[in-house]
C-alpha cells in the first residue's frame, strides 16, 4: 500500500491501496482495443474505496462543468451545485467576471448557500454572518476583535477560488491549481461544432432530477453508447439508427469523446413526431441537418446537438450508486421569439423525457447487476468503440494518480520504496 499527501497538510494523507492498483490495471488490460478489450470492472461501479480514489484521481483534477453563462447573465447572480462531496459555486462577480469558489465559509464550514438566485453584493453566512465579496474575499466578521483584528483576519480568511474556462457558452472549473487549459484538448469537437453556434445559443430553464440511484459513469455511458438505441429505445430512435453511426479516431490529449449518428431523412428531432419542431439552425449545412452529434466531455457534461439547438446533462456525482442531474436546452436566440416557441419547446422537452425515462430504469438496473458478486467484465460490440474510448480517458487519469501517489510515497520514504 502506498501513501501521498491529499494536500500540504502532511497529516492528511489518501491512500491507493494494492487491491485499488489491481482494479486499475484490470481497466488498463481491458480498454487497449475492441477485439481484445472488455468494460469496466464491477468496483468501478459500486465499490466505496474505488469512488474515494475516482473523485481523487478525475473529478478533482479534471475540468467540471457547472453550467451555462447565461445562467449569472447579472452581478451577483449564482449557482451552486455538489460534485461529490466538494460544494462549489459559480457566480457572476461585480466586474462581469465569473469565478467559482468553495462556498464554505472560512470561519466554521458553513455553507453560504443554496440552489440558485442572486446574492446582491456579497455572500453573508447565515451562522455568525461572516460576509464574503463576490470576489471571494473576507469583508466582515462580527465579534472577532477581541480575538484577532479583522485586517488580520483578512489574510488568512476568504473562499477557495478555482480555475475557470469558458467554452461554447459552458462554464468549466478545475480544481487542481496546476491543471492544463481545457480547450486545446476539445480541437476536433469544436471544429465539428462549429456550425452551430453553441456559444450564442440561449438557455432554457434547467431540470434538477436529484436522488438517481446510480454509478455516473453509466450515464455518460448511454449518451455516447449507440449500441443500446436500436433496442432499448427501439422506434423512437429509429430515425437516427445505430447503422447510420461514426466514430471518431480518439488520441491520447482528446478531452472528448464524441461520435455523430446520420438520420435517415434531414431535420429529424427526438420528439414523437421525429422531425425539427423549431426552426432550423441557419448556419447548418448539408451534412449537420442530417444527423445528430452525441458527445461527452468527461467527467460530468453530456449533449447532443440536432438540427434545432442541443440537449446537455451534467452528471453530479454524490456516492458509488447515486448521482444528481441538471438537464438543459440551448436554443439560437431567434428561435426563442418564435410564436409557438414554448408550445413547440414543452413538447420537444416531453420527447427527450421519453428517452430519459428509458435511459433510467436501463442505467438503474445495470447498478443493481454491477453489485453481484458474478458481474464479470463483458466484450465489446463493434457499435460500442465510443465507450472505449470514454474508458481509454478514464485509464489514463486512473494511471497518472497511482503513479503520482507512488512517486511521492517513494521520495518521502526511500529505503521503504527500494
Amino acid at each position: 500500500m502506498t501513501q501521498c499527501p491529499h494536500s500540504s497538510n502532511k497529516k492528511d494523507r489518501k491512500v491507493v491501496s494494492d487491491r485499488i492498483l489491481e482494479v486499475v490495471k484490470t481497466i488498463e488490460e481491458g480498454c487497449r482495443n475492441m477485439e481484445t478489450g472488455f468494460n469496466l470492472p464491477r468496483e468501478c461501479y459500486v465499490d466505496p474505496e474505488f469512488y474515494e480514489f475516482e473523485q481523487e484521481a478525475v473529478f478533482m483534477r479534471s475540468w467540471l462543468c457547472l453550467g451555462r453563462t447565461d445562467e449569472i447573465a447579472k452581478p451577483g447572480d449564482f449557482v451552486r451545485v455538489d460534485m461529490g462531496d466538494e460544494p462549489l459555486v459559480m457566480v457572476r462577480d461585480q466586474n462581469m467576471e465569473i469565478r467559482v469558489f468553495s462556498p464554505i465559509c472560512a470561519h466554521r464550514g458553513h455553507i453560504l448557500c443554496e440552489g440558485s438566485g442572486n446574492a446582491g453584493r456579497l455572500f453573508r453566512c447565515p451562522f455568525h454572518a461572516w460576509a464574503y465579496g463576490l470576489d471571494g474575499h473576507l469583508i466582515a466578521a462580527p465579534s472577532m476583535n477581541d480575538t484577532i483584528g479583522l485586517k488580520e483576519l483578512k489574510t488568512e480568511a476568504h473562499l477557495p477560488s478555482h480555475k475557470v474556462e469558458i467554452w461554447n457558452g459552458f462554464v468549466f472549473a478545475n480544481l487542481d491549481p496546476n491543471a492544463k487549459p481545457l480547450a486545446p484538448t476539445l480541437h476536433k469537437l469544436e471544429k465539428a461544432l462549429a456550425p452551430y453556434h453553441i456559444g450564442e445559443m440561449v438557455s432554457m430553464p434547467v431540470a434538477e432530477i436529484k436522488g438517481c440511484e446510480w454509478n455516473w459513469k453509466p450515464q455518460l455511458e448511454n449518451g455516447i453508447e449507440p449500441y443500446h438505441s436500436a433496442y432499448l429505445h427501439g422506434m423512437l430512435h429509429d430515425f437516427a439508427h445505430v447503422r447510420l453511426t461514426s466514430f471518431v479516431e480518439f488520441e491520447e490529449d482528446d478531452g472528448a469523446v464524441y461520435h455523430p449518428t446520420g438520420f435517415y431523412y434531414p431535420d429529424a428531432g427526438f420528439n414523437p413526431t421525429g422531425k425539427a419542431l423549431l426552426p432550423i439552425i441557419e448556419t447548418l449545412g448539408e451534412k449537420e441537418r442530417n444527423e445528430v452529434i452525441f458527445a461527452s466531455i468527461p467527467p460530468n457534461l453530456g449533449f447532443g446537438a440536432v438540427p434545432e439547438g442541443l440537449f446537455y446533462y451534467l452528471v453530479l456525482p454524490a456516492g458509488p450508486g447515486k448521482l444528481n442531474l441538471r438537464i438543459g436546452h440551448l436554443y439560437p436566440e431567434a428561435s426563442t421569439k418564435h410564436p409557438l416557441f414554448e408550445h413547440l419547446y414543452k413538447i420537444a422537452q416531453d420527447g427527450l423525457v421519453l428517452f430519459h425515462n428509458q435511459d433510467a430504469s436501463s442505467t438503474e438496473s445495470v447498478q443493481r447487476g454491477n453489485r453481484s458478486r458474478f458481474r464479470k467484465p463483458g466484450r465489446y460490440s463493434f457499435q460500442e468503440e465510443s465507450l472505449l474510448q470514454f474508458y481509454q480517458w478514464l485509464a489514463k487519469r486512473y494511471r497518472d494518480y497511482a503513479n503520482e501517489v507512488q512517486a511521492e510515497a517513494a521520495a518521502e520514504h526511500p529505503v521503504a520504496a527500494e
